[in-house]
């Protein structure tokens, strides 16, 4: 997946807070994209990035909740 990074530009996947509107939308463009694409492995790594992301936001989002005491 390291590859895919460095090879495509694709703005801000990654969650800085646990509302972070542009990294939603950026890894919604990615999944779209991944879904439209005829290239099966390029599909593939966009999808693995995408939900690499998300599992990074639900931590983040659970420490969150921790910290809160929920």
């Amino acid at each position: 997946m390291e590859g895919i990074m460095m090879k495509y530009f694709v703005l801000k996947p990654r969650s800085k807070t646990i509302n972070d509107d542009y990294a939603f939308a950026s890894r919604k463009a990615m999944q779209t994209f991944a879904n439209n694409c005829n290239d099966r492995q390029l599909s593939d790594e966009l999808r693995a990035w995408v939900d690499l992301e998300e599992r990074r936001t639900r931590l983040m989002i659970n420490k969150e909740k921790d910290n809160d005491g929920y």
